[in-house]
């Protein structure tokens, strides 16, 4: 029997793009790794739990790249945004970030990650100012 980390139990588990749904399903973790995904009661038979979390109407399923991304642009954020494409980067957006600095992208990022973890993003691609802000 394997001792995990914890185990998460949801109405709905979404393991993989060639796996089918699995109904009442269970996804054990240990040391960061997936040890177990299987029916609900199934990993009882196989995993010593420490912690168990029960969703029973979740939707669990593996988290989102978002593979372009422009994160600290929420700074800007309903500026000016029913505007045309050129009239906007030109007289607004290309004027407002002139004015950004290390700082306010490493903020502008902060927030864009918090939402994007909200939302099931666990990784993104960008290409902005200040790289080494982003990154950070």
């Amino acid at each position: 029997m394997v001792k995990c980390d914890w185990v998460l139990e949801a109405a709905v588990v979404l393991a993989g793009p060639e796996l089918e749904p699995l109904e009442d399903g269970a996804v054990g973790v240990a040391g960061g790794e997936i040890v177990y995904v299987g029916p609900r009661e199934g990993w009882r038979r196989e995993l010593e739990a420490c912690r168990v979390v029960e969703r029973p109407a979740g939707l669990l399923f593996p988290g989102l790249i978002n593979g372009h991304t422009h994160a600290p642009m929420v700074l800007f954020r309903g500026m000016a945004d029913d505007l045309p494409l050129k009239t906007w980067l030109e007289e607004h957006i290309f004027p407002a970030e002139a004015r950004l600095t290390r700082e306010l992208v490493a903020l502008g990022t902060e927030l864009a990650c918090a939402e994007m973890i909200r939302s099931g993003t666990t990784s993104f691609v960008d290409m902005y100012l200040f790289e080494g802000a982003v990154a950070e």
